[in-house]
């Protein structure tokens, strides 16, 4: 989910994270100059850090790094999360410094869906007994790749998400010879049910056509992987995600990286990837195959970078699911 946003034909310095700083680069995916498009911040706490969108009815703010929920605390009147102090590293794998400081949860009880955020770690336990059972929207008329509409599902995520201010987006296939990159820390001890987690990269061309390209890290339980695609209609975008290692056609694996997997795990693994200009317009290509007459502009120079955030997210219609994980050191740049 997003908002839109203008394009940006070059990168302007963002605070909260984003903003480009170049260095010469020589080795690793391509070489030349390397330009730091956003790098996860060090935060003191999570007070402030956390929005809930349809609980203001305000947007998410660009130019900064925030934890983002989208489904408003049912045991609130606001709809906002309250201070919670139980030991959700249980479930996340990461113990902040001070609990009550650094987390907000559902309810201040333990095992109550909650945030995380202290230092350059963030994480989330999800868990479906805090919302209604009944589906939030038929979907939203969101489609997948074969074009049959998705059935009713209730959603949860609480989402670690940067999004770029008007008029600083970068655009990173304007040349031909670039490479964009992109590097986490992550562990996923929890998980049941329907749970996955996806690094998501959101582009936009000049007409506002979104695509929303994901690098799918783990999916609870799967064990044949396939690139995925379809139509997200609340987020007015295109989807295409690839399991990272396993089907390379649009996202490269780095050799120093772990892989998607469908078992959870406790303690940090790597993760990194590479995109060049000639996947991204194969990926576009797909999607336009796909979708005919609906992604007309496959000029991979014409795409911007409007926003990035880890789709950490549970699906429980008709069944429960939970999601406990953190992440650390997220890195976006490009080399050209």
């Amino acid at each position: 989910m997003g908002i839109v946003l203008p394009l940006a034909a070059l990168m302007a310095n963002c605070g909260g994270g984003g903003g480009a700083s170049t260095a010469n680069m020589s080795s690793g995916v391509g070489s030349g100059t390397m330009t730091t498009l956003f790098e996860q911040p060090q935060a003191s706490g999570i007070a402030g850090n956390v929005v809930v969108p349809l609980a203001n009815n305000t947007p998410p703010p660009t130019g900064i790094f925030k934890l983002v929920l989208w489904q408003p605390d049912p045991f609130t009147t606001n709809g906002d999360l309250v201070p919670t102090a139980w030991s959700a590293s249980s479930q996340t794998g990461f113990a902040p410094s001070n609990p009550i400081s650094d987390q907000l949860g559902f309810q201040n009880t333990p095992g109550t869906s909650t945030a995380q955020m202290d230092g350059d770690t963030v994480g989330a336990y999800i868990n479906s007994k805090d919302l209604p059972s009944s589906a939030v929207g038929p979907s939203g008329g969101s489609v997948s790749c074969g074009h049959g509409t998705n059935p009713p599902t209730q959603k949860m995520m609480i989402t670690p998400q940067y999004t770029w201010a008007s008029g600083t987006a970068p655009v990173p296939f304007a040349s031909s010879t670039a490479v964009l990159s992109s590097s986490l820390d992550l562990q996923v001890p929890t998980a049941s049910g329907e749970a996955y987690v996806v690094a998501d990269m959101l582009f936009q061309d000049p007409k506002g056509v979104r695509i929303s390209y994901g690098v799918k890290l783990f999916a609870n339980g799967a064990t044949k992987p396939l690139v995925g695609c379809g139509f997200d209609a609340p987020s007015n975008s295109f989807t295409i995600t690839s399991p990272l290692g396993i089907d390379e056609r649009f996202v490269s694996m780095a050799a120093t990286s772990s892989m998607d997997t469908g078992v959870p795990w406790l303690g940090w693994q790597h993760f990194a990837w590479s995109i060049n200009q000639s996947q991204f317009t194969a990926a576009l290509q797909y999607l336009a195959t796909q979708f005919p007459g609906q992604i007309q502009n496959l000029d991979p120079t014409q795409y911007a970078l409007v926003q990035e955030h880890l789709n950490a997210e549970i699906n429980f219609l008709p069944s429960p699911a939970e999601l406990g994980w953190s992440m650390s050191s997220f890195k976006i740049w490009l080399v050209n």
